[in-house]
């Protein structure tokens, strides 16, 4: 089964590299040594012969995340898409799915992730099953980011194709994390916690890690993070690994996150990872600027979403005029086309595949 991420099973990861996290996110380690380290990982794993120029080239691989509901049961704090938040509600038919297939089809992506919010009745292990046979029906890559699910809700998954998944833990902190989900199923840090475990049992073979930025302490998250994905690597040593970093930008109902992460951390955490794994894929959304997206993009990231919609119907809609319902605004507002076109000035390749 192709995945959209690395094609090498991550089986070890660098103990000494791992030893020296604190020192990478202190701001007394010189930035500048940092980014050229995380660079030549990226060099070494990541590039590729380039038949058209004849030469080796980096590459990035991009996605599209297809939101296909923001009914939610939850009362993350956070979340735009919370229970008690006043937004127009959406829940796509597989008809509208094949509507957003259609426009991303058409910019050339192969690779989607399905996003949705946690609703029992309408997200249906099922529901998403559908939806994975038509991504696969026009030779593209399914991975999903929705509410964790049993092992036989997971396998229903496989059996149909999909084989990736993304679940953020949100915070790494027991505590922390029952004061940002007071009520709903997502209120269980264990039953998310342990959502691998059961993904990896019932035929997963590629795991995305992620917490989001601003919740908890940044250097404990980290460790916690790296941990859980070291424990997960020994478990099931043929999966391979991508690691997202989040960052909460904005947040609905006056939300402030309490653990802000600047630029500069920011920065450091990502090539710290890139370090600590050299062959896992750092995922970089369009939550970031463009000026961000772009020093990570020559530095260390090697998966990435662009021109994204975070409304369910969003892309279909953006060609029609009107849309709402949106998780989180996006900040890197750039088209398909102007980021392949800043890559391949960088002398990166862009990847659909």
């Amino acid at each position: 089964m192709h995945t959209p991420h690395s094609k090498t099973p991550i089986t070890h990861t660098d103990s000494s590299e791992y030893s020296k996290l604190s020192e990478y996110l202190h701001a007394d380690f010189p930035l500048s040594e940092l980014l050229e380290r995380a660079n030549q990982q990226t060099l070494a794993h990541f590039s590729t012969f380039d038949q058209k120029t004849q030469s080796i080239r980096r590459r990035i691989r991009l996605f599209a995340p297809l939101y296909v509901g923001n009914f939610c049961v939850n009362h993350c704090r956070y979340c735009g898409f919370q229970h008690d938040h006043t937004i127009e509600r959406i829940h796509l038919t597989q008809e509208e799915v094949r509507q957003e297939l259609d426009v991303l089809e058409r910019r050339g992506f192969k690779n989607i992730l399905v996003v949705a919010g946690e609703n029992p009745q309408k997200c249906t292990p099922e529901y998403f099953a559908e939806i994975c046979r038509e991504i696969i029906r026009r030779g593209m890559n399914p991975s999903v980011e929705i509410a964790p699910q049993t092992i036989n809700g997971y396998r229903i998954l496989t059996e149909n194709g999909c084989r990736s998944i993304t679940l953020f833990q949100e915070t790494y902190d027991p505590e922390l994390y029952k004061n940002y989900h007071p009520r709903g199923p997502k209120s269980s840090f264990t039953w998310r916690y342990e959502t691998y475990t059961r993904a990896g049992t019932a035929g997963f073979d590629f795991f995305g890690f992620g917490f989001l930025l601003g919740l908890a302490p940044p250097l404990e998250e980290m460790e916690r993070m790296i941990t859980q994905a070291k424990k997960l690597q020994a478990e099931f040593p043929l999966t391979g690994i991508s690691f997202s970093l989040p960052r909460i930008r904005t947040a609905p109902l006056g939300f402030h996150p309490p653990y802000p992460v600047s630029d500069d951390l920011f920065i450091r955490m990502y090539c710290a990872l890139r370090l600590i794994f050299p062959e896992a894929e750092l995922v970089l959304s369009t939550r970031e600027t463009e000026e961000m997206r772009n020093l990570l993009y020559k530095t260390c990231i090697t998966y990435t979403s662009a021109g994204s919609q975070t409304a369910p119907g969003g892309y279909h809609a953006e060609e029609t005029g009107y849309f709402s319902g949106e998780q989180f605004p996006t900040t890197d507002n750039r088209s398909v086309s102007q980021i392949i076109q800043w890559l391949n000035s960088e002398n990166i390749i862009a990847d659909f595949s």
